[in-house]
């Protein structure tokens, strides 16, 4: 029996259980919220803003913003899993792995006004995974424009074009901002490009203009800073590489002897000539302080390398030589298929000291079109730092003139 000083009234007993189910009820509708929002992303097909930091798997179309990062180099940032057209734009994304890919499904996708950041690499299983800022194989459409890219490996484009050839389905990489292309790994390090292109059938309108890459040395392991591999333009309407500005390409560390990459290559290795790099153009642009070379043609035909500048002083800030070879441009049939021919080089400005220095090595000897070599302008005086400091300025004033500012619209 209970005394009187320890028994509750039934109408208080009442109305606590009555503040029970309320506060049951209330956290069940936040919880519930909270669910939606954030599975939400998966599956949206209309504009979506992402709430949390974690990697999304996208799985339709629609436009997509908000901040998604993956510490585990085994777990995109960002995954799409689907042929309808993506856009994500106004967005953060960091990731130890890539940080957008799209594998076997005819990817059509936008990335604009985003920023890319590479996070430390993980261990990885299977195969190599450097942190591309966007890796698709078969697409249909891949547009980067106005985004920002720091320590990442670039946007390596693979496999095969299923667009229709129209403009609305192409690859367009333009107006964006780049520091330190990385290809390190988990306890290695893979051969990476600002932008690798390698895929089957032919592509129209396809375009890379308007970007101003950076890389300094011993923060950043590029290859090719921009690669036309086995890929092709159509004689109506060439790839265009033009009106980019590409400052540094170096071995790791810079100390190094050895060094393969560089700055613009086309490259052709083991295929004919029906299927080599062709129908490509490449003009005004602004190749600086590059190792091994600036502009090359290791295999391919129906090339135009024109107007471009290329200026090597082959020395460090700090005054020390590279030790590595420096060059300006070479067309050479490298593999031996018989698939270099038709390749123009006319009215580009050159200005490029060899390796050790004491010497000027704008053409190399084996080039196959030696003959056009009147056809450019080679600087003459000392090639040095300062020379390279201003042709970053003139990339400079020429942004301004054409009212182009690379990197993201501020919001």
């Amino acid at each position: 029996m209970y005394s009187s000083g320890n028994s509750i009234s039934p109408t208080v007993a009442n109305f606590t259980n009555y503040r029970l189910v309320l506060f049951i009820v209330a956290a069940a509708a936040i919880l519930t919220g909270l669910y939606f929002l954030y599975f939400h992303n998966t599956t949206a097909g209309h504009t979506t803003q992402s709430v949390t930091r974690k990697p999304i798997v996208i799985t339709k179309g629609g436009t997509y913003s908000g901040t998604w990062e993956s510490y585990d180099s085994e777990i995109p940032a960002i995954d799409i899993q689907t042929s309808e057209p993506v856009i994500i734009e106004n967005s953060t994304i960091r990731s130890a792995g890539y940080l957008i890919k799209s594998w076997g499904y005819g990817v059509n996708v936008t990335v604009r006004n985003t920023s890319g950041y590479g996070l430390p690499p993980t261990p990885w299983r299977q195969y190599m995974k450097p942190r591309y800022f966007l890796t698709a194989d078969v697409f249909k459409n891949v547009v980067v424009e106005h985004c920002y890219l720091e320590n990442t490996a670039g946007i390596n484009i693979t496999v095969e074009y299923q667009g229709d050839g129209s403009e609305e389905e192409t690859i367009k990489i333009r107006y964006n901002k780049v520091r330190n292309i990385d290809g390190r790994i988990h306890n290695g390090v893979e051969s990476v490009n600002f932008v690798g292109l390698n895929f089957k059938k032919p592509i129209q309108h396809a375009e890379i203009a308007w970007n101003e890459v950076v890389n300094e040395p011993d923060n950043s392991i590029v290859e090719d800073n921009i690669s036309i591999y086995n890929t092709r333009g159509t004689p109506g309407s060439p790839i265009k590489v033009h009106n980019n500005y590409i400052q540094g390409a170096y071995p790791f560390p810079a100390s190094a002897n050895d060094y393969s990459g560089g700055g613009i290559m086309a490259e052709s290795p083991k295929t004919d000539s029906t299927r080599a790099t062709a129908y490509v153009e490449i003009y005004q642009n602004q190749l600086v302080g590059l190792g091994n070379y600036c502009i090359s043609v290791a295999g391919g035909n129906n090339i135009k390398v024109y107007d471009n500048t290329a200026i090597v002083a082959g020395v460090f800030e700090d005054g020390k030589r590279y030790k590595f070879w420096t060059s300006g441009i070479w067309i050479k049939d490298l593999y031996n298929m018989k698939s270099t021919y038709k390749v123009q080089v006319e009215n580009n400005k050159l200005a490029v000291v060899g390796k050790n220095g004491g010497w000027r090595n704008e053409f190399l000897d084996s080039l196959k079109t030696k003959n056009q070599a009147p056809l450019n302008h080679f600087l003459k005086g000392e090639v040095t730092k300062t020379l390279e400091k201003n042709e970053y300025r003139t990339w400079q004033q020429k942004l301004e003139q054409q009212e182009i500012k690379p990197g993201p619209f501020k919001s």
